[in-house]
């Protein structure tokens, strides 16, 4: 999956982590894609994805698209996304113990 995608589904699973997908987090997720895919472009399979996944299972496809990601990446790049997840985490003004969780892997698998 490529950068931009991976960034779309770490979202999503960020944002239905803790059990209740908040339309501040949809902002967010709204702002991500206007930024990465301006002429628009195929999500379907990162929805999909979501659609089917199992909560036990999100810490695993976060960290493979994680990876994805890391693999296509720039630096500035992944700084950039460490930025909307910050945003998505906090939009409603409260951060989760599942989402702490994911946010913290993620900070450690690109080591910063």
């Amino acid at each position: 999956m490529n950068k931009d995608v991976a960034g779309y589904l770490m979202l999503l699973i960020l944002a239905e982590s803790d059990g209740n997908f908040d339309n501040r987090e949809a902002n967010v997720i709204v702002d991500y894609i206007e930024e990465k895919f301006p002429l628009g472009g195929n999500l379907d399979e990162a929805t999909d994805k979501i659609s089917t996944l199992q909560p036990e299972h999100y810490g695993d496809a976060f960290m493979k698209a994680a990876a994805d990601f890391y693999m296509e990446s720039t630096k500035d790049e992944r700084t950039d996304f460490l930025r909307f997840s910050m945003k998505l985490v906090r939009a409603d003004n409260k951060v989760e113990e599942h989402e702490n969780e994911l946010v913290t892997m993620l900070f450690e698998a690109w080591d910063v």
